[in-house]
């Protein structure tokens, strides 16, 4: 088993030799499996490991052994670690959401503080091939798109997966054959969460009556939409820009119907989800039936409307179809020229005041931990940047756009003003004053969803850098 996943972390491009990760160990088999898996990959890629655990409070006696069980376990093995309490009853309450949620939540809240505070770069998490089956069956149950049917993603932003490979029959005998014991959690056993129905009844049922080997084919299926879904996203993105009408109204997007209605279905579909979030009212309560209403009023006749959720309006006017927020023009006047509190470089999380993400900031990282390779290779990540950390020369903003902007788009120090980076770019005019930025002064280090400036990228003289990474809800 090690060499299969040793060869699923190397096509997936999870690990460059010198990582810091962070791996999240519960006690579980899982977790305890993806330790000892590591610690045989520590050497061969000179990796930097620590552990972290959370204690939910849920469990009593139970949850202090298991707690016990992960420090005893990396002391034996002289693996760094680090352990987190919090009262999730108590936290689900407090910000009106289940204790599942909130659980998940904290974890990785813990696992991106451990990160932050020793300038790692990697979350490792012990998801296998039947989490994978939950996962998409319990989107499938709830009526998920293609995104939400392609399941977990073996990379997503700095969390990895290595485990993705394997059902959990390999994990169990990996660990009966090498003699490793590790903790059972009863709760997992218990059907009082959704996702437990799945695992328990739901996912045997397929086992038992339909194939043995059903999980591991859910999981290729997921890989494979996964595939699909990357490819749509890019075609969407090409045929916005064909679609698009330049000269917009004040909070609306309109696309020409002539170029619209010649794309392929699943591009228009692609297109609606994408206006919707463009205009703030995201894409999250928009169910096949919505699409369908909107597809048809591209082909009605001029003047034909309808409503969807989160106060979004469509309709068709004289060869265009037209997106607009109901409260757009309040939204977006809000939004103008707010300013977030003045951001500290110290592995902290900022919510957007218009609530729509979050901002994790990372402490500042010295020279030697800059993983200049990986910064190469995620160049393309839209909402993952890294800052030469010295070059600030101010206090940190999260902010819309304001007067005299610039951004520097050349290594010789050639500077373009904001305005003209969005003509140029022809970013659609009612939704410049929404893109949030993060500026040190009216030098714009960051255009969040487009670039970065040439200014603050790290260079072979870089001696601190900052990871900047936009999580939208």
């Amino acid at each position: 088993m090690e060499e299969k996943v040793r060869l699923f972390m190397i096509e997936n491009q999870m690990i460059l030799p010198g990582d810091g990760i962070v791996l999240g160990l519960s006690g579980g088999a899982d977790s305890v499996c993806l330790f000892f898996l590591l610690l045989v990959f520590l050497e061969e890629w000179k990796l930097r490991l620590v552990c972290v655990h959370v204690h939910h409070g849920l469990r009593g006696k139970e949850a202090d052994e298991d707690e016990a069980f992960c420090a005893q376990l990396c002391r034996k093995y002289n693996v760094p670690y680090r352990s987190f309490f919090y009262d999730i009853k108590k936290e689900a309450e407090e910000r009106g959401s289940s204790e599942e949620e909130t659980g998940r939540f904290l974890r990785y809240i813990s696992f991106e503080k451990v990160l932050d505070e020793l300038g790692y770069n990697k979350i490792a998490v012990a998801h296998h091939m039947a989490d994978q089956a939950e996962t998409v069956l319990y989107h499938l149950c709830r009526g998920s798109g293609l995104t939400g049917l392609s399941g977990i993603r073996p990379v997503s932003g700095n969390r990895i997966r290595p485990l993705l490979c394997v059902q959990k029959e390999e994990i169990t005998a990996y660990l009966k054959e090498r003699q490793i014991s590790w903790k059972e959690d009863a709760t997992n056993k218990e059907s009082y969460y959704t996702r437990n129905r799945i695992r328990n009844q739901v996912i045997p049922c397929l086992q038992e009556n339909i194939n043995r080997a059903a999980a591991k084919h859910i999981a290729a299926c997921a890989a494979n939409l996964a595939e699909v879904d990357r490819y749509i996203a890019e075609q969407a993105k090409k045929a916005w820009k064909s679609c698009i009408r330049e000269k917009i109204e004040k909070n609306s997007v309109s696309f020409f119907l002539e170029e619209y209605c010649h794309q392929d279905i699943v591009i228009r579909k692609q297109l609606i989800f994408m206006a919707a979030d463009y205009l703030g009212t995201g894409r999250k309560d928009l169910t096949s039936t919505h699409l369908s209403m909107v597809l048809r009023i591209a082909e009605a006749q001029t003047g034909k409307s309808v409503d969807l959720p989160g106060e979004l309006f469509v309709c068709r006017e004289y060869g265009i179809l037209k997106f607009m927020c109901r409260d757009c023009g309040n939204i977006l006047s809000q939004r103008t020229n707010e300013i977030c509190e003045n951001l500290r470089t110290s592995g902290m999380e900022y919510t957007l005041p218009d609530n729509r993400g979050k901002l994790f900031l990372s402490s500042p990282i010295p020279a030697e931990q800059i993983p200049v390779k990986e910064i190469a290779k995620i160049e393309e990540n839209t909402y993952t940047k890294w800052f030469d950390y010295d070059k600030i020369k101010g206090t940190l903003q999260l902010r819309t756009r304001q007067e005299g902007d610039y951004i520097e788009i050349s290594e010789t120090g050639g500077k373009k003003k904001l305005k003209s980076y969005f003509i140029d770019n022809k970013v659609p005019r009612q939704l410049r004053d929404s893109i949030w930025l993060l500026a040190d002064g009216s030098h714009v280090l960051w255009i969040i969803g487009y670039r970065i400036s040439e200014g603050y990228k790290i260079r072979k003289n870089t001696k601190h850098a900052i990871r900047a990474e936009m999580r939208w809800r």
